[in-house]
């Protein structure tokens, strides 16, 4: 009687592996796998953002400065610029927005990720990232890591 018992309850947890397993544990693994790749990708998107807008904030209007008008961007250059670091660091990236406002620059980027495992909910998701820049001029605070030249006359 014991041992009839006992081989039931073996089929018993057999069968709920094997319910369980295809229920739960791998629409969970497909849950990481697809978080883990678009963290990825999001970390790349964010960096590729902020060097767009840290290569576009240098972009100073040269004819503005030398005429006597003061330190400002040029729009022209700043837009060109920020859409050729963006694309090198990532192709697949597109600058939603572009603004300059005085010495600041602001780049918002998005990026559509068609994900690897999506057999449950969307097939694809649409990140985004935003960087601001400020020029300034010279140093706001030195730097013990910078050298500073010393004249020994």
């Amino acid at each position: 009687m014991a041992l009839a018992t006992m081989t039931s309850q073996r089929g018993q947890v057999l069968l709920f592996v094997a319910l369980v397993l295809p229920i739960v544990l791998l629409p969970a693994a497909a849950f990481a796998v697809d978080a883990a790749s678009a963290a990825a990708v999001h970390a790349r998107l964010e960096q590729a953002t902020w060097s767009a807008a840290e290569s576009a904030v240098q972009q100073i209007d040269a004819d503005a400065l030398r005429a006597g008008g003061g330190l400002t961007l040029d729009q022209r250059s700043v837009e060109s610029v920020a859409r050729d670091a963006l694309a090198a660091e990532d192709p697949n990236a597109t600058i939603e927005r572009l603004a300059v406002d005085g010495l600041y620059v602001t780049v918002e980027a998005a990026e559509r990720l068609q994900l690897p495992l999506s057999f449950l909910g969307a097939p694809a998701v649409k990140l985004r990232a935003k960087a601001m820049a400020r020029l300034t001029l010279g140093y706001e605070s030195p730097s013990s890591f910078l050298p500073f030249s010393v004249s020994t006359l």
